[in-house]
């Protein structure tokens, strides 16, 4: 936003600050910038333009809640987010990715990811929270599309994906918990059955889930010696979970 202010101190200047809706935070990084000559063309210098314009390009958008969340405790809660922030991360360290992630409204949450993740990424959120324990689940409203933030600030984030994804979770019903309304034909015809799927998973098979659904899965010996279960017992809940329609389902998609 420019505020061109009516006086002059050695010539015309104008106020800039950055967009967002924290007006404090917006006037604490504010700075004035001489204009040129009346009639001539403002240039701002790159790195004013690379601090305060955010650039379009196109991003995943999940925002989410968690299911029944009065019904558990500040604790159990934390715990609920901490997963999802860990899952965030994780999924930062996937080839060609990048992932911002915010708690918002108490028991409300976003992130930005790659589109190419969009149904890998959500399955990872979910299986994140009902590893957690029984019962618990996290609805997501995914919106894909162009969107722009100022660096990893979701509070300033703007455009169809973060609208989009907003409005999905505002429409979610009894029934369903990952929705994309707004999304790719692949996107809308993977996402439900991959839904459904994923809400029957129980805490263990969420956990082997988790861990399986990455691009580059640990073995499941590996897996097995980090949750201290046999090999037997591990590939039981990979298959109990859905794991290998899962994958053939976000390798497709991401391929596609």
């Amino acid at each position: 936003m420019i505020l061109r202010v009516a006086m002059e101190i050695g010539g015309p200047f104008c106020f800039v600050a950055p967009a967002g809706r924290n007006l404090y935070s917006r006037l604490s990084r504010a700075h004035f910038v001489l204009l040129p000559p009346q009639g001539l063309p403002v240039k701002l210098n790159s790195d004013t333009r690379t601090q305060h314009e955010a650039t379009m390009q196109n991003w995943a958008v999940f925002t989410g809640d968690i299911v029944r969340s009065t019904d558990l405790g500040a604790d159990a809660l934390q715990d609920v987010f901490t997963a999802l922030e860990n899952a965030a991360q994780a999924i930062a360290q996937w080839p060609d990715s990048t992932t911002t992630f915010a708690r918002f409204r108490g028991d409300g949450w976003q992130m930005a990811l790659p589109p190419v993740y969009a149904l890998r990424g959500a399955l990872v959120m979910r299986a994140a929270v009902r590893q957690t324990g029984k019962g618990r689940d996290t609805r997501i409203g995914v919106g894909v599309g162009q969107g722009q933030m100022q660096g990893s600030d979701l509070a300033s984030a703007d455009g169809p994906a973060f609208l989009h994804s907003g409005r999905a979770l505002d429409a979610i019903s009894r029934g369903p918990r990952m929705v994309a309304p707004d999304g790719t034909v692949a996107l809308r015809c993977a996402l439900p059955l991959a839904d459904r799927i994923a809400q029957g998973w129980t805490p263990k098979q969420a956990q082997v889930a988790y861990a399986l659904l990455a691009p580059t899965p640990p073995t499941q010996e590996a897996l097995a010696q980090t949750l201290n279960r046999s090999r037997q017992m591990t590939q039981k809940q990979a298959d109990a979970a859905g794991v290998i329609a899962l994958l053939d389902s976000c390798d497709a998609y991401e391929s596609a």
